[in-house]
């Protein structure tokens, strides 16, 4: 080999094999670069480790936040916002012991007590039922009645009561309860009728006759209307309902007493009739 190729230094030099020669400087080009990628690596590697580990904690989070909502003592309904929920009514139909039930549970409304037939036509309405019994000799409402905070009727002929304080439904039966003031008082609604279950037990009433037969009752921590589809006794009513898991329930206007639905669909049904006279007291329990 002649002097002219041979320019390369000793100290550049290293033996790599038999036949093979590598320059010292390549060298040290190659080794930034491995050391650049392994660096890269345990990077990309860390990085990953704490963008799972903290998806983690952020699914523990959410879990923590979230809150099941347990049932009251006393059913209650809340208004919320119609305009991104409508109201309705969703109707169940169930068989107990033989005995057909028809369950009618508003959805997003808000219940009151109305006196007269004016509210029949209301295209708001999504669920409506006839509350406490008029008398016959004077066409009087049977029991206190509470309109809006306003006294309509004075009486505790019945021992079950309904009252509407708040957005609060509270079904029970009592001789004299403090809700009956605090409708007054909160310009509330109250009425009486039969108490048919109370605490998941049988109320026995006098009336021992069959009607088909419609109660206002605590259901699985909602406030329902419950309709059976064949004539009834008092009492049997009142064991299917219990039979069903009614915790509390008080009497309806019975028989062929009007009432009106409105499902999801938009859709509605009437059970009943009007009634066929003038009576100026007739009331009822109507949702919006």
């Amino acid at each position: 080999m002649s002097n002219q190729h041979c320019d390369i230094n000793d100290d550049e030099i290293r033996i790599i094999s038999s036949g093979e020669v590598k320059t010292g400087k390549k060298r040290r080009r190659i080794l930034p670069v491995v050391l650049w990628v392994v660096a890269s690596l345990f990077l990309i590697i860390a990085l990953g480790i704490m963008f799972f580990s903290s998806g983690e904690i952020e699914d523990e989070r959410i879990n923590e936040e979230v809150t099941e909502l347990s049932a009251m003592s006393t059913a209650t309904v809340v208004s919320t916002d119609k305009a991104k929920t409508p109201a309705f009514t969703i109707k169940t139909d169930t068989v107990v012991n033989g005995i057909g039930l028809s369950i009618l549970t508003p959805h997003n409304a808000t219940p009151v007590l109305e006196i007269g037939d004016e509210c029949i036509n209301d295209s708001t309405i999504v669920l409506i039922a006839q509350a406490a019994d008029v008398r016959g000799d004077n066409g009087g409402i049977v029991g206190s009645f509470v309109v809006n905070g306003e006294l309509m009727s004075k009486g505790e002929a019945k021992a079950g009561f309904c009252s509407i304080i708040n957005g609060y439904v509270t079904v029970g039966v009592a001789d004299v309860t403090p809700m009956f003031e605090q409708a007054l008082n909160s310009n509330g609604y109250f009425f009486r009728q039969y108490p048919l279950v109370v605490g998941g037990h049988i109320v026995e009433n006098k009336p021992k006759g069959k009607s088909v037969r419609k109660a206002l009752v605590e259901l699985n921590g909602k406030i329902s209307v419950v309709v059976s589809r064949e004539k009834l006794t008092f009492h049997d009513f009142s064991q299917v309902l219990t039979d069903v898991g009614v915790s509390n329930a008080i009497y309806l206007v019975g028989g062929d007493a009007y009432g009106r639905f409105v499902d999801a669909g938009g859709a509605s049904f009437t059970f009943g009739h009007e009634w066929d006279k003038d009576i100026d007291s007739v009331n009822y329990i109507v949702w919006r």
